[in-house]
Parts: structure tokens; sequence; C-alpha cells
């Protein structure tokens, strides 16, 4: 019975101390080839997955689309930092690191088979969340 406790507590820190180390939410942006393609977004990362909500420019104003990727691999090369394999719902695979070691400044990047990375965003992305989104937090 202590055996079973003792199993049961260990699977139960070790999932729940990925989720605790991660920030509420990151702001991201899109790049496509190390370019800026004007699409910005919020992650909010849980246990199982990254809830993805991007907000594009079209015609003036902004149009909004929301993606959970589940996360499919987990693995901690030190605490805080994650390499991490994903699917959202439309079947796209994405792959790479979340860096929580500095909680001020997480780090994501993430690319698809495709090339396009989600990553942290820059002052691009920031100077369009200004114009088009003042009141609407991203994240850090």
């Amino acid at each position: 019975m202590k055996m079973i406790i003792f199993c049961i507590f260990i699977c139960l820190m070790s999932s729940t101390c990925f989720g605790a180390s991660l920030p509420q939410s990151i702001a991201f942006e899109f790049q496509e080839h190390g370019k800026f393609t004007g699409i910005i977004g919020k992650a909010y990362v849980t246990e199982t997955a990254i809830e993805v909500v991007t907000f594009a420019e079209q015609s003036g104003g902004v149009a909004p689309f929301a993606f959970i990727y589940t996360i499919l691999e987990k693995q901690s090369q030190m605490e805080g930092l994650y390499n991490i394999k994903c699917q959202n719902q439309l079947g796209v695979m994405i792959t790479g690191i979340i860096d929580l070691r500095d909680p001020l400044r997480p780090k994501i990047t993430l690319t698809s088979d495709k090339g396009i990375t989600l990553i942290n965003i820059s002052v691009s992305g920031r100077k369009m969340k200004k114009k088009f989104l003042p009141e609407v937090d991203l994240g850090r």
C-alpha cells in the first residue's frame, strides 16, 4: 500500500511540476523564414496542451483565430527547459523549445514542417499589437 501511494505521489509531482512552472501566457508572433507574417497571438501553456489565440490584420480590422496544440511528447533537458512536439486540431505538427528558466521572460520557439515559426513577439509584432489591440494583454 505504501508503494502504491508513493508511486501516485511521484506521478502527480512530475506532472504538476511542469504545469506549475509555466507562466500564464506568452505573447508570440508567427514568422516565415525569419520574417514577421503580420500575425500575433497569445499562447497559454498547460501540462497537456498549448492553447493559441491569434490575431491577424484584415481590411483594417483584426481577425481572431483559435487553435489547440495537444502536446504529444515532452522532455525536460533541465528544470524550466522543455522540448515538445505538438499537433493541432487541423493536423499541423510543431516541434521546438519552451524555456521557462526566467519566469519574467519566457521563451518559445516552435516550428512547423512547412517552416512557419511560432516565436516570442518582436518589435514589429508589438507595434501591430499597440495599433490594433492596445487593451489586450497577450502576456510576456
